[in-house]
């Protein structure tokens, strides 16, 4: 984790500044992964994160019905609800993920519909409407507040009421929580590059940089304060690695039937707002209003939400999944 700053970019004189910033990182995401699709293949190919992340789907995914898995990567969500009759379109900024998709799709002998662009261009969306929309990649990528929003309403343009979007971030305790497991010893290095990570930690502030490459790691009200500005019923947020952040490494490596009795109380317990931290990805999951514009029974009004004071209503926003 190189040359970074925080997510904060308050000042008129920064606008044009961040505008060429995004332009490069783009072009700098966009070449991490047109070189190497197998890499993020393998990263979630039946770990940890894909594995509580699938469970959860499940619970609200049924056969037939139509998604749209934006920055989905090389396809693993994608192909994995293809095989259990999902209609699936796969759309992603990287033509060397989509070419990956394609060729497993093809070895599965599964129907997969594909996009490759940006997401934050309205353009490319397809006309039709989607039971469920992921974004499982933008959030990481995307500094600039404008463009995450537009990412985000793009993406629930095409939703249908009712329909559920499932937006993915990474944690801001995922640096931390990665030195952990694979070595303590790295956050004093950390350190020593001066990026502001560690500033950002004790401030509990989204801090932006090169990581594996350009990423964004979001504080956890601020992610709960974004995804409410979009006047959605929060169905859940959870963790998708559950508690085992911290010891990935050593879970993974287990035996049987030690690995799955882990990964089983994780993902159990992957929705508890106390437990959030402990996980170096986490998912909101949202409701789109109906037709008529009515929020579902459990949602929270944001008329009530926005008189309430911050903290009563940042308790509302984040801990209601726990209640």
């Amino acid at each position: 984790m190189t040359g970074a700053d925080s997510a904060d970019n308050s000042g008129t004189g920064r606008e044009e500044k961040n505008r060429m910033q995004e332009k490069e990182n783009t072009e700098v995401i966009r070449r991490n992964y047109d070189e190497a699709p197998e890499r993020e293949w393998e990263r979630t190919n039946q770990t940890i994160e894909f594995l509580i992340t699938a469970r959860m789907l499940e619970q609200t995914i049924r056969s037939g019905e139509k998604i749209l898995d934006i920055g989905g990567g090389p396809g693993q969500y994608s192909l994995w609800l293809a095989g259990k009759g999902c209609q699936v379109t796969l759309f992603d900024l990287s033509s060397g993920n989509i070419g990956y998709a394609q060729r497993k799709a093809e070895e599965r002998g599964l129907p997969l519909k594909t996009i490759c662009g940006n997401a934050m261009d309205k353009g490319l969306y397809p006309e039709e409407k989607f039971d469920h929309v992921l974004v499982m990649g933008p959030m990481y990528h995307v500094f600039q507040e404008e463009d995450r929003r537009k990412v985000i309403e793009n993406a629930l343009s095409v939703l249908k009421p009712g329909g559920k979007i499932y937006v993915a971030f990474i944690n801001l305790l995922a640096g931390a929580l990665y030195y952990l497991d694979e070595g303590p010893e790295g956050l004093a290095e950390e350190m020593k590059l001066g990026n502001e990570y560690g500033e950002c930690l004790l401030e509990n502030r989204s801090w932006k940089g090169a990581a594996f490459t350009d990423a964004r790691f979001d504080a956890l009200p601020e992610i709960c304060y974004f995804m409410d500005s979009f006047g959605l019923r929060q169905v859940t947020m959870f963790g998708q690695e559950g508690f085992l952040a911290s010891n990935l490494t050593k879970i993974e490596a287990l035996e049987e039937p030690h690995r799955s009795l882990w990964i089983d109380f994780a993902a159990r317990t992957c929705e508890r707002p106390e437990y959030l931290a402990m996980s170096s990805h986490i998912m909101y999951v949202g409701e789109q209003k109906n037709s008529a514009g009515i929020m579902g029974a459990a949602g929270v009004d944001g008329a009530a939400a926005g008189r309430a004071s911050p903290s009563v209503r940042l308790l509302t926003i984040c801990f209601r999944a726990g209640s």
